[in-house]
């Protein structure tokens, strides 16, 4: 989301300038943004961290020069990495989830995430992150002048809107066998906590209730899922990667969304489910507590599965609080928005190219 939507935020912005997007595999059609928009692919066999150092360097150089470019702009942190050390690059690293909980990366990765990145956060002319928490982060634990960092937030995707009760009820059917539920979107990633989350919602059953539990997302790195219990099988629903437009229709569906990972570096699924006035029961660390503002209907720790259920029981009960906090995250979702972001972004790049 952060990539196709800053790009088309500054394709808009700079309608004078040619923009070259270098992709490693085929791109959906959204991303040929313009008629100043040109896609080149450089192949690669696989997504390896050795085949990504390659990549990053001598092929990617070739077209940055071919194209004469002015300028090198990385969404997702990596730099060019064969380019002279005067050559201009903007970088935006999220997070530094692998520095802080490394044990849910495979070796090789984690040994490349922790080389690597810090020489990019070094070697940018324009570092940027997502989130204040992520600022800070990236200033202690790289020795960074924080001042010299920009934050260009994530926001809510214009299609993420309040359903109506009719499509509420169409959401229900087709995730949840008709029932109201909560929802997890997210990778399934030791980080984000799903196993926390599961005993969290067997809590809540035990407590006595009555929503299902429909996760969004495939795992990362393997395919194990966290051990159900029979009872607990028929009425948490894994549907897996979805669409844009289903991934809208799920979460507005939604009676709530329980986003409780340990370390994240903005959150976006929780503005999405604000935008939507989905009440929102957040983790209360790492970005989560700036991102969500007092709009979350409950703030609560991670390591805490007794905790989490107790505010989805509470959810479920209180209808009154459940409204408040609806209309709390539709306002703090319009706080943040992909122009306000592009158009920072935008700075950075005349600054960049200055």
């Amino acid at each position: 989301r952060f990539t196709l939507n800053t790009l088309t935020q500054l394709v808009a912005l700079r309608p004078d300038d040619a923009f070259l997007l270098v992709v490693d595999r085929p791109v959906d059609e959204m991303f040929r943004l313009g008629p100043n928009v040109e896609v080149v692919r450089i192949r690669i066999p696989a997504r390896r961290p050795w085949l990504m150092r390659w990549w990053f360097g001598r092929p990617l150089g070739r077209v940055l020069r071919q194209w004469n470019a002015d300028a090198f702009v990385s969404l997702e942190g990596p730099l060019a990495t064969d380019m002279p050390p005067d050559f201009p690059q903007l970088t935006v690293i999220h997070d530094l989830n692998f520095e802080h909980r490394p044990e849910g990366l495979p070796q090789r990765w984690r040994d490349y995430y922790q080389t690597e990145f810090p020489r990019f956060a070094k070697r940018a002319q324009v570092l940027g992150t997502v989130s204040e928490y992520s600022r800070q982060d990236l200033a202690r634990t790289y020795g960074l002048d924080q001042g010299a960092i920009e934050v260009f937030t994530n926001a809510a995707d214009d299609a993420f809107q309040p359903a109506s009760l009719e499509e509420r009820e169409g959401a229900r059917r087709a995730l949840a066998k008709g029932r109201p539920y909560f929802i997890f979107v997210g990778s399934l990633h030791p980080r984000k906590n799903v196993e926390g989350l599961m005993s969290a919602f067997e809590s809540y059953r035990a407590l006595g209730g009555r929503w299902d539990l429909v996760v969004v997302g495939v795992a990362m790195w393997s395919d194990d899922l966290p051990a159900l219990s029979e009872e607990m099988r028929t009425h948490v629903h894994f549907v897996g990667r979805l669409n844009n437009a289903d991934l809208v229709r799920a979460v507005a569906g939604a009676d709530g969304l329980v986003f409780v990972p340990w370390f994240e570096g903005f959150g976006i699924p929780v503005v999405e489910a604000m935008a939507c006035g989905v009440p929102v029961i957040s983790s209360n660390v790492t970005s989560l507590p700036e991102v969500c503002g007092d709009a979350a209907f409950a703030l609560v720790d991670p390591a805490q599965p007794g905790a989490i259920a107790h505010e989805m029981h509470r959810l479920e009960l209180d209808s009154e609080a459940a409204q408040s906090a609806s209309q709390r995250g539709r306002a703090r979702a319009k706080t943040y928005s992909w122009a306000a972001t592009g158009a920072k972004l935008n700075k950075a790049l005349n600054t960049l190219l200055t």
